[in-house]
């Protein structure tokens, strides 16, 4: 009978830190990043990038030195990678990004350089 009720509790706790630990998850890409994309014509390009949820939606801006932050016009959302869309300089820009690790992510920009993103607590 001990053995039963040892294998429940062990579950039930298991259980609990999965869900803890997916909920979690499921907000990875909200906060504030500093974003480098690699290798560009003019050189490696830093970005802030804030996402927030809004209405159970991500949403946000992304911001390019020297410049004013730029609303994301379209977000789509899969496990573990954000494609965020937005527009600068008159052009139509895209970026998929994939969780790396807790504070890091990692992507491509325009399917043509790499990206690599660090969480940051400034906003």
């Amino acid at each position: 009978m001990k053995k039963i009720l040892v294998i429940i509790t062990s579950l039930i706790l298991l259980l609990s830190f999965n869900l803890s630990y997916g909920q979690d998850d499921a907000d990875y890409f909200v906060g504030n990043w500093k974003v480098v994309i690699k290798g560009t014509p003019a050189g490696d390009a830093k970005m802030d990038m804030q996402l927030e949820r809004v209405d159970g939606k991500l949403a946000g801006t992304v911001k390019n030195e020297g410049m004013d932050a730029v609303k994301i016009s379209k977000l789509e959302e899969a496990e573990n990678e954000i494609t965020i869309y937005f527009k600068a300089a008159g052009y139509d820009l895209y970026m998929t990004l994939k969780k790396k690790d807790s504070d890091n992510l990692d992507g491509r920009y325009l399917n043509m350089f790499d990206v690599e993103g660090k969480r940051t607590l400034e906003k």
